[in-house]
């Protein structure tokens, strides 16, 4: 099942290749994923002034006509407020939060009119894995991992899920997920990269990250498929092609080029702690607003979840 069918089919009206969205041999084996680490006795408490919850943010691509991408790939779930909000919404909870913010890109670059450097997925992976090793590993209340992202980002942070089995993820928070020219964009990035490691840091193909896998007894993307160590997966779908419309300029009915077609799933095809809202009202775009339906929903959804983490577990 290629969930990608459709957004390739418009994609191709405005010239973009279908290289991306053909078909992948040697697909990586979930399977084979280790399980979620368990520590001995006895558990100590994390070091003051470590967060209940460790936000970690991957926005998207740059968007058209981005003729530079992943290079001009910038951060902007942050200047949009997203991440902002969310962190009210854990905070409201009476939980502590640390958040981090990147782009949709395999390490820190420069986009062009910037003054400074963005991070990247590296950068990501090392705050994950080092926070892992201080505030999880043999704690008693273990801080827990939130990750965020929309579009292009979807594909990093599922990766990075997948690279870390043995990582515990509290949440996984897709807007709108999208694999189109993700491959093109950054393949050829991160196979110089591997190239000049000299060995490869991950368990698979970082540059197959939309490659596609069977999930139960269908064929879905890996960015649609969520891993065992995320326990709970909060995903939000735009408008279809032709959706209702909030934009005053294009009228009550408007062109969604770009939106995630194909519910999420876990690795044996079911939907366990999967969640799913199709913003019917808002686009590709659209759907990082802080005052619109998708928004909203994931912050009821996190704000629900939030509650259940401020509880102490029971003696």
């Amino acid at each position: 099942m290629r969930p990608v069918l459709l957004p390739c089919f418009l994609l191709a009206l405005i010239s973009v290749p279908l290289s991306a969205c053909a078909p992948r041999m040697g697909s990586p084996n979930l399977s084979a994923a280790a399980p979620v680490a368990t520590w001995p006795s006895p558990l100590t408490p994390r070091p003051p002034g470590s967060p209940d919850v460790l936000l970690l943010s991957i926005s998207g691509r740059c968007p058209p006509p981005c003729l530079n991408a992943p290079d001009d790939n910038t951060e902007y779930l942050a200047r949009r407020g997203v991440v902002q909000a969310l962190t009210r919404t854990l905070q409201d909870a009476g939980l502590s939060v640390q958040s981090s913010t990147a782009a949709a890109h395999l390490t820190l670059h420069r986009p062009h009119g910037s003054t400074e450097d963005v991070p990247g997925f590296l950068q990501v992976e090392a705050q994950l894995t080092t926070a892992y090793q201080r505030w999880m590993v043999g704690r008693r209340n273990p801080t827990r991992i939130v990750l965020l992202a929309h579009s292009h980002g979807v594909v990093w942070t599922h990766a990075l899920a997948r690279a870390h089995p043995e990582i515990l993820v509290a949440a996984l928070i897709d807007l709108d997920g999208l694999c189109d020219v993700w491959e093109r964009d950054n393949a050829r990035i991160i196979q110089a990269y591997v190239r000049q490691l000299g060995h490869n840091p991950w368990p698979f193909n970082l540059a197959d990250s939309c490659g596609s896998v069977m999930a139960g007894h269908l064929r879905y993307d890996l960015k649609d498929v969520v891993t065992d160590n995320v326990e709970r997966n909060l995903e939000v779908e735009s408008q279809r092609f032709a959706g209702r419309s909030t934009e005053p300029l294009i009228g009550p009915y408007g062109a969604n080029y770009a939106f995630d077609l194909v519910r999420n799933v876990r690795t044996d095809g079911s939907r366990r702690g999967i969640q799913t809202f199709v913003a019917s009202t808002q686009n590709h775009s659209q759907v990082t607003q802080t005052d619109g339906p998708a928004l909203r929903w994931v912050q009821l959804q996190l704000a629900a979840l939030a509650r259940g983490w401020a509880t102490p577990p029971a003696p």
